[in-house]
């Protein structure tokens, strides 16, 4: 027997060129005009802003208005003449298609796929037109019960594309219109997969369940087919074979037993099998790559008002961000690219990412990375914002179409747990004063949760981010967007008292990014506040206030300064301010989420990346440097770690969590300092089962009262910075917290005494940091790399190695400061 693989089937290579031309000038392929069109060379898929930007004729801080122009793609080819698939992934997004001149396609919806089926001639011409989006969102149709704030046109709400470009305060002015996925030509002379279903679920403990389907085209006459499944002792177990038409399907279950499960990377491993498909064909054994499956069983309790996730019946603390496409401009990221800002999460200590109703879905591979890589998928379909017209019978079926496909495609993979109606319909029509019965999403709650328990998809569902309390928005039931500490300005403390249940976004700021990229930014002489840094802020639409607001507020509240004063006088001390509050607002916000007794089971902050370079809302800028904010979130989230709480008349107390799959067993350091050094230390033995965590009093460690918070003030405060070490068997410090008793804003300006060199060790380079006496918030700031740990406290007498790794040319002077210092420490080399 021989095998045929389907990677011997043709793609045909294909140029393309973009044209523009007023809405309706041009009627079709074989209109007039066409040829008279100004054609530049465009890349597929992608957008037209890109093609624009590659070609110098735009930038992000340029207006041309995309959704008023029609916009024309053309190729051009010779092929050996015969038949041949058209397949289109997406199109933004009121689109037709004519190959040879035959109108072949019209699509209004750009999260759609098609497959077309299409004669070959010798010479061949495909011609592709992307509409004006706002000239066919002027036709008369029925207004909103509600009105959006977010949008400018509330037409939206009939057109199946993102908003991404459309939210004037969120988002560049970049709103994707074009072949923005994947499109090929395929000649049709081999074996075809022309789709499959694929299901896996566990029965038992043990035994790994596969429930499978697929159309396969091309075979002459197949006698028998079987799966095969890498790493699992699998019997060749006979599928059904059925004809239709000249197409076969083949379906059938296979049972695998011993199974490894798959688990999110902070709790074990994520183990993966490869499934092939194989088809007896008159002799010759054909091999379809189906991909990779995982093993897993998920539960989410919702009782008592709660939404919690178990994995494989463990309960996880699901942690992470809201995801953005890397390119908001074009789109595209390549495996590579993706994969190396998935890396960026899983060295973090997350979990979980969440694609948001007003984004895209990721491709493939995306979700591929995240089964590999351990990272749960919390999966919003992309709803948001608007009042959706869910009883218009074209629209619906649209829908249908959309989802469905979805679904599919999402189906085998186990980091997808949740699919969610979309984001913030409810809570925007709540917020406006909306009635009860008028803001309720009616796709989430009717029509999609349909469409997501016909597909059989392993993943809960729910209705709209958020939902759950009294009004939708209430952060103590059910799913909640949680901003008290963020835009509501509350004090720190809130993120305890608002009993937060999950909060799928929460703690958005204007994050800083570093010296590097702010440089990159500004010109020469600009500084924070200047035109082109203020228009890249986050505000919400027609409000007096940005999220820069926000920051200079809690800047306030936790040094005690006035950030405008700083500002006039200090722009770069400005700046680190605000990048320390974040620290704060963000680990101690997640420390308290996290701890053993707290009501939450989840956190994703808003968001992952900057949709452009700027002080936005990710924790990581637009060109893949982690901010201040990271770096907190990344002590928080580590999967073994110690958190540090001040719980008034009760003292200080420590939080040890281990995430992992074996118990650990190690020693808890506490040192306590006052302004002339160290003044007590103590230790406790610490022994933690697998998945477990424990609280502990750090007051009772010491053989009498010390009131080390100061809460009971029995004299002048005596003990200004609390380190407590996490110290495994093997001597190693896991992880470290430092307590303030008196505060951010109490800590004295003086001169850590701290030096700096960067060495070669076994693993790689290091920069080596040592200081005499306490430094506050030290931040390494290295051009062209980028630090394993940044923006952290060194108790007094100190000694840390920090891992770099170089990411990207150097220029600049390599510095190492602390808030407390006087000034930045050259870093020898």
């Amino acid at each position: 027997m021989t095998d045929r693989a389907r990677d011997e089937l043709d793609t045909i290579a294909l140029r393309w060129q973009l044209g523009r031309s007023p809405a309706g000038a041009v009627i079709d392929a074989a209109g007039s005009g066409l040829d008279d069109l100004d054609w530049k060379p465009a890349s597929v898929p992608g957008t037209v802003a890109g093609a624009l930007r590659n070609l110098g004729e735009w930038d992000v801080d340029d207006r041309i208005d995309f959704d008023s122009l029609d916009w024309w793609f053309r190729s051009s080819f010779t092929a050996a003449i015969g038949r041949a698939r058209l397949r289109i992934d997406g199109l933004a997004t009121i689109a037709d298609v004519w190959f040879n001149g035959e109108h072949v396609l019209h699509s209004d919806n750009m999260f759609a796929a098609h497959c077309i089926d299409v004669d070959l001639d010798s010479s061949n011409d495909l011609v592709i037109v992307c509409r004006s989006l706002k000239a066919h969102l002027g036709s008369r149709r029925p207004r909103p019960r509600w009105k959006s704030r977010i949008v400018d046109n509330q037409q939206l709400r009939w057109a199946r594309t993102t908003l991404l470009g459309r939210m004037p305060s969120w988002t560049p002015p970049a709103p994707p219109v074009g072949i923005w996925r994947a499109l090929s030509i395929t000649t049709l002379s081999g074996v075809v997969l022309d789709r499959h279903s694929i299901v896996t679920s566990i029965d038992g403990s043990d035994r790994g369940v596969i429930a499978c389907s697929a159309a396969v085209g091309g075979l002459n006459a197949p006698v028998s087919a079987w799966l095969s499944v890498a790493g699992a002792t699998v019997l060749r177990q006979q599928l059904d074979l059925v004809s239709d038409d000249g197409s076969w399907t083949v379906s059938g279950v296979i049972v695998i037993d011993d199974v490894e499960r798959w688990w999110p990377q902070t709790h074990g491993r994520p183990a993966l099998y490869d499934v092939e498909l194989h088809v007896d064909d008159e002799g010759t054994i054909v091999v379809l790559q189906l991909g990779s499956v995982g093993f897993r069983t998920i539960t989410f309790d919702r009782s008592d008002d709660g939404f919690s996730v178990a994995v494989n019946g463990i309960d996880v603390f699901c942690r992470g961000a809201c995801w953005v496409p890397l390119d908001v401009v074009t789109l595209q990221s390549s495996r590579d690219e993706l994969a190396d800002a998935l890396w960026q999460v899983r060295d973090a200590g997350m979990n979980m990412v969440r694609l948001t109703g007003p984004m895209v879905y990721e491709t493939d591979e995306f979700y591929e990375l995240c089964d590999e890589l351990g990272i749960l998928v919390w999966q919003d379909l992309m709803f948001a914002n608007l009042d959706y017209p869910a009883q218009d019978g074209a629209f619906a079926a649209s829908v249908d179409a959309e989802v469905s496909g979805v679904l599919q495609r999402l189906q085998r993979h186990p980091s997808v747990v949740v699919i969610c109606g979309g984001s913030e319909i409810e809570q925007q029509a709540s917020m406006m004063g909306v009635n009860r019965d008028a803001a309720i999403n009616e796709l989430g709650r009717d029509r999609l949760p349909q469409l997501v328990a016909k597909s059989g998809i392993s993943a809960d569902y729910v209705v709209c981010s958020p939902s759950g309390g009294a009004f939708s928005f209430v952060p103590n039931a059910g799913v909640s967007h949680y901003y008290g500490v963020g835009a509501y300005l509350r004090p720190l403390d809130d993120a305890r008292r608002a009993s937060v249940r999950f909060a799928s976004e929460c703690l958005a700021f204007s994050n800083i990014p570093c010296r590097e990229t702010v440089d990159a930014l500004l010109g020469d002489g600009e500084r924070p506040h200047a035109p082109r840094w203020k228009a890249r802020v986050p505000r919400d639409r027609g409000a007096g206030w940005d999220f820069e607001d926000v920051r200079d507020h809690y800047v306030r509240v936790i040094f005690g300064v006035d950030p405008m004063d700083i500002r006039y006088s200090d722009p770069d001390r400005y700046l680190d301010l605000g990048r320390a509050a974040v620290c704060v607002a963000m680990e101690s916000s997640m420390s308290e989420w996290r701890r053993r007794g707290s009501s939450c089971s989840g956190a994703l902050v808003l968001q992952l990346r900057d949709l452009w370079r700027g002080p936005g809302w990710g924790v990581i800028d637009s060109d893949s440097r982690p901010k201040s904010a990271y770096y907190a979130l990344r002590r928080a989230f580590a999967p073994v770690a110690v958190s540090v709480t001040d719980e008034g008349l009760n003292g200080v107390h420590a939080h040890v969590m281990n995430d992992r799959p074996e118990p650990f067993e190690g020693l808890l350091d506490a040192s306590v300092y006052g302004h002339d050094g160290l003044i007590v230390t103590a230790r406790t033995e610490v022994a933690l089962d697998a998945h477990g965590g424990n609280s502990l009093s750090i007051d009772s460690l010491f053989p009498e009262f010390r009131d080390l918070n100061f809460a009971y003030r029995f004299g002048p405060a005596r003990y200004e910075v609390i380190a407590l070490s996490l110290i495994a068997a093997s001597g190693a410090t896991i992880s470290e917290a430092v307590h303030l008793p008196l505060g951010h804003g109490k800590v004295r300006r003086a001169d850590p005494q701290m030096t700096a060199s960067i060495i070669e060790t076994e693993t790689g380079q290091v920069v080596r940091i040592a200081n005499q006496g306490f430094a506050h918030f030290v931040s390494i700031d290295i051009p062209g790399a980028d630090c394993r740990d940044n923006w952290f406290h060194l108790a007094p007498g100190g000694q840390r190695d920090v891992a770099i790794v170089r990411r990207r040319p150097a220029r600049g002077v390599a510095e190492l400061s602390a808030l407390n210092g006087f000034g930045p420490v050259t870093i020898s080399s």
